[in-house]
C-alpha cells in the first residue's frame, strides 16, 4: 500500500520535475484551459506529485474568468490508489510576491480496516503531537499538519501545507 506523503517528501519530489521533463496531467491541462499561465509551473509540480503514478484520477479546477492568470486557480482532485483506496486533495495557487506564487495543499486519505493508532505508528511515525483543535490531537512534520480520524475501524487522515513559494 502507497500513500503519498507531504511535508519534506513533496518538497524532494518537486526539485525534481524540471530535471525529468515536461509533466502534463489533468490538473494542469485544466489550469491551462482556464487561461492561467503565471503559476503554471508550480501547478505543474503539484499536478505531477498527486497524480504522476496514479491509476484513475480525475479533477475539477476553477479561476476567474477574467485575467485567470492573476488570479486564484483551485482544484480538487480524486484519485485511486493502487491498492483501491481513494485520495482527495485541494489545491489553491495564487501568484504571490516577487514574482514567485503561494498555494496551499490539502490531501484526505482512507485507510480501511486500519486503525488510526496503526497509521499513527506507521505512516505518520516521524510527526510529532502539537496540541488540538477541536478535541482532535494534531501533528506536524515540517510545514504539514495532519488530523487522524477514527471511523469504526478504520481511519481518514486529513493533511494540510501551506506553501510560500510553491516549489517549482
Amino acid at each position: 500500500m502507497k500513500k503519498i506523503l507531504i511535508g519534506t517528501t513533496f518538497l524532494l519530489a518537486c526539485g525534481q520535475v524540471q530535471a525529468e521533463g515536461e509533466f502534463s496531467g489533468v490538473i494542469t491541462n485544466q489550469a491551462k484551459e482556464w487561461g492561467v499561465n503565471q503559476c503554471i509551473q508550480e501547478i505543474q509540480t503539484m499536478d505531477k506529485f498527486l497524480n504522476e503514478n496514479a491509476g484513475a484520477n480525475g479533477a475539477w479546477s476553477s479561476s476567474a474568468k477574467d485575467q485567470a492568470s492573476d488570479r486564484l486557480f483551485s482544484s480538487l482532485n480524486i484519485k485511486k490508489y493502487n491498492d483501491g483506496t481513494w485520495g482527495y486533495a485541494t489545491l489553491s495557487v495564487t501568484p504571490g510576491i516577487n514574482g514567485k506564487c503561494d498555494g496551499t495543499l490539502m490531501q484526505m486519505i482512507t485507510f480501511p480496516n486500519k486503525s488510526c493508532n496503526a497509521v499513527r505508528e506507521t505512516t505518520y511515525k516521524d510527526y510529532k503531537y502539537i496540541g488540538e483543535l477541536a478535541g482532535k490531537a494534531v501533528y506536524e512534520s515540517g510545514s504539514t499538519k495532519a488530523v487522524l480520524e477514527d471511523l469504526t475501524g478504520s481511519c481518514i487522515a486529513i493533511r494540510y501545507e501551506t506553501l510560500y513559494p510553491v516549489p517549482r
